[in-house]
Order: structure tokens, then C-alpha cells, then sequence
């Protein structure tokens, strides 16, 4: 927590070696919003209530569902009717 003021930004990472450009927006662009969300999210929202994995879940569900309307081939996160 202490060091956590220090950080000002976050990167995701997509071995060239493992990816082509049919693959690349099936990997990355998912990955990318899972990270953001746990870069820029806190642990609790604005009324201090607690973020579980399922209503993160739900919001990278939304993404992707976003993503894929606009063109982007994004592959689902986790199985579809999946639960963690």
C-alpha cells in the first residue's frame, strides 16, 4: 500500500511468437480489459461494498460482448454459463 502511490501504469504483454494477426485481437484485447480492471479498480466501490468476481465477471462479459459488436473477435473469458 505503501508503494502503491509509485505506480502509474499498468501494460499487458502478448508473445509475438505465440500470436499472428488472426489471433491477436482473440487474445489480447480480453486480456487487456481484465487487466485494466484490476489496475484501475479499486478492491470496493464508491460505497465501500466489496467487488466479488462475479459482478467483475459480468462487467468483462459486457466487454467483450461491446468488443465483438464492434468487429473484434475477442474470445470469451471464461466458458460460456461458467462460474467462478
Amino acid at each position: 500500500p505503501e508503494q502503491q502511490k509509485l505506480i502509474v501504469g499498468a501494460e499487458v504483454a502478448l508473445w509475438s511468437e505465440q500470436s499472428d494477426t488472426v489471433t491477436l485481437d482473440k487474445y489480447l484485447w480480453p486480456r487487456a480489459a481484465a487487466m485494466a480492471e484490476v489496475a484501475w479498480s479499486s478492491k470496493t466501490d464508491s460505497t465501500g461494498h466489496v467487488r466479488t468476481t462475479q459482478e467483475v465477471v459480468q462487467r468483462l462479459h459486457d466487454q467483450r460482448f461491446r468488443m465483438v459488436g464492434r468487429g473484434i473477435g475477442a474470445e470469451p473469458l471464461q466458458p460460456l454459463g461458467g462460474h467462478y
